[in-house]
């Protein structure tokens, strides 16, 4: 009685009458949503729908939504060529951030393959959940029926801008990159597109991202020239061609794609 009307109070009843006639099984009502074309359609937006619907009440299109941190975690292992598919065995323990040494605080698998496995497989400790999935809300361990809000705030984008492990993640993804590309830049911004988004980039991105890399390059021999003592230490396997000025110009390409809405927003 306090809450808004539905907006298709038709399909609601519906729904309920084929759970019922489906012998109150929950998973096949699941399937039946996933699987129904309402579900699967992308977030692109339609003016003419918009004009009719702007709240999306009637769902035209998918609603845009952040990916919670286990799966960006995952996501950016996986483009970084570093998640380990692993299946099942004990948890695993990644290093936390300095500061965490204290009461509770676990003690790190020896091995980065270890560490790099699949987010489900990260230890869960009622008093000390894993930074990353806390900033990106994972749900309070504290509370019995647990719930997983969804908000925007500020650590969230300084994490994957600033976070050791992001940084190291983009400089992984950038010598994939290398590996498949070699120095050719356009090839270089094909292979990242293709493997960050699973599309090519389009003709105003590609133009876009050269005014990126000659800016950034620039401004990397000006204030940082990475053959100064105390510059940035790039561990890439470089192609014969290609110069230290160049590959981190790419690292920071890289690590903007790990950064965009593509790739932590679900479309």
């Amino acid at each position: 009685t306090k809450g808004e009307h539905p907006t298709n109070p038709e399909l609601l009843d519906w729904l309920a009458t084929d759970f019922v006639r489906n012998g109150w099984s929950l998973k096949k009502l699941h399937k039946l949503i996933m699987l129904s074309s309402t579900y699967q359609q992308s977030s692109q937006s339609r003016p003419e729908a918009i004009g009719i619907d702007p709240e999306n009440k009637l769902l035209w299109r998918y609603p845009r939504q952040r990916l919670e941190g286990e799966v960006i975690r995952d996501a950016s292992l996986f483009v970084a060529g570093l998640l380990n598919p692993e299946m099942g065995g004990p948890s695993v323990f990644p290093d936390l951030p300095g500061g965490m040494d204290g009461h509770g605080a676990w003690k790190a698998n020896t091995t980065r393959e270890d560490q790099n496995r699949r987010s489900i497989y990260v230890f869960i400790r009622r008093n000390l959940r894993y930074p990353m999935f806390e900033t990106f809300d994972m749900p309070d361990t504290h509370e019995s029926c647990a719930r997983r809000n969804c908000t925007t705030g500020p650590l969230q984008a300084l994490t994957m801008l600033n976070d050791k492990l992001t940084l190291e993640w983009a400089e992984a993804f950038a010598e994939r990159v290398l590996q498949k590309a070699g120095a050719d830049r356009n090839q270089q911004i094909e292979t990242a597109y293709r493997i960050a988004f699973g599309r090519p980039p389009t003709d105003s991105e590609r133009s876009l991202i050269g005014a990126f890399f000659a800016k950034q390059e620039q401004t990397i021999d000006e204030l940082s020239p990475v053959s100064e003592e105390g510059a940035v230490t790039l561990n890439l396997v470089l192609p014969p061609s290609g110069g230290q000025t160049s590959a981190a110009a790419l690292v920071d390409f890289c690590h903007t794609l790990l950064n965009s809405n593509e790739f932590v927003y679900l479309n």
